[in-house]
């Protein structure tokens, strides 16, 4: 699968990047030829459309970006959506929680975390888009047209002029509470990774990347806490939700296949009867005759 982050870093010609720190700022116009593409991303992202649509697509759930309207991505992988004849204008922000950290330790004092909701609990969060954070936005791109890139101290600065701006608008206070909700964390949760991914046919190094952990401590955390291996949990999983998919919806097998996290048609159907005991299609037969 793509990761989000190397790929734009491995492309200066279709990417614009400025980095700072732990964070990258980033313009490009989308280059998916695809219509529906695999990424995975092991920084948020802030997402800003300045033109055209794209379509994110996660456990279900799908969040339409058209002109002047954000999303918060969390550290995920997830599917984009590439809509006929539209093309997609982008400015994102990549960064670490650990920025988020740094900034709500500094700023505690100005920002309005009194009665706040619960953190969502989806990947991706909308943002709301005042006149004020549309107007930051656009006055990030003249600096990505610029031969002299500017200092890495103002970018530092207007990124944090954007998290205030975002979090002073009280309908983004459930981003605000999400945020709240890490400062106490040292990382990720290991459940709270593989319940959001599992669907996604990620590696193990990619799942210990998503999580902010080496390949060995992934292990070694995640056997702690589903007293199995990864490989075995990820199998049951997908498996799962496939046989879920099979029953409640009138995708092919092959779409199963690719939203349940299998590498092929033929390794999907082969453990599918390994243990059910009958094919995909056997199956999906069989349920259909028991609701007619």
């Amino acid at each position: 699968m793509i990761n989000k982050y190397d790929f734009t870093l491995s492309d200066p010609d279709t990417f614009k990047v400025f980095s700072v720190k732990d964070m990258l700022f980033l313009y490009w116009i989308c280059p998916q030829v695809d219509k529906h593409l695999q990424l995975f991303n092991h920084y948020n992202e802030f997402v800003f459309t300045l033109k055209g649509k794209k379509t994110f697509h996660h456990n279900g759930k799908s969040w339409p970006l058209t002109q002047d309207k954000s999303l918060f991505i969390r550290k995920t992988a997830y599917t984009t959506e590439k809509h006929e004849m539209v093309g997609w204008e982008v400015l994102a922000f990549f960064f670490q929680d650990e920025m988020l950290r740094r900034f709500f330790s500094e700023y505690r004092e100005q920002l309005p975390v009194k009665n706040l909701p619960s953190p969502p609990t989806d990947m991706f969060v909308e943002i709301n888009m005042t006149e004020i954070i549309r107007g930051f936005c656009y006055s990030i791109v003249p600096y990505f047209q610029q031969k002299k890139p500017p200092s890495e101290n103002l970018l530092e600065l207007k990124f944090n002029e954007l998290l205030f701006n975002v979090f002073l608008e009280p309908s983004n206070s459930g981003l605000l509470a999400y945020v709240l909700r890490i400062v106490d964390q040292q990382s990720t949760p290991i459940w709270e990774v593989m319940e959001a991914n599992y669907m996604f046919n990620l590696t193990i190094a990619e799942y210990a990347r998503l999580a902010g952990r080496s390949v060995a401590s992934f292990k070694r955390e995640f056997q702690k806490y589903y007293k199995t291996s990864p490989g075995k949990w990820l199998t049951a999983k997908r498996l799962e939700h496939a046989k879920m998919l099979i029953s409640a919806s009138q995708k092919s097998i092959g779409e199963i296949v690719y939203d349940s996290g299998f590498e092929n048609v033929s390794h999907f159907s082969r453990i599918f009867k390994e243990n059910y005991g009958e094919t995909p299609l056997q199956f999906r037969k069989k349920q259909q005759m028991a609701l007619a």
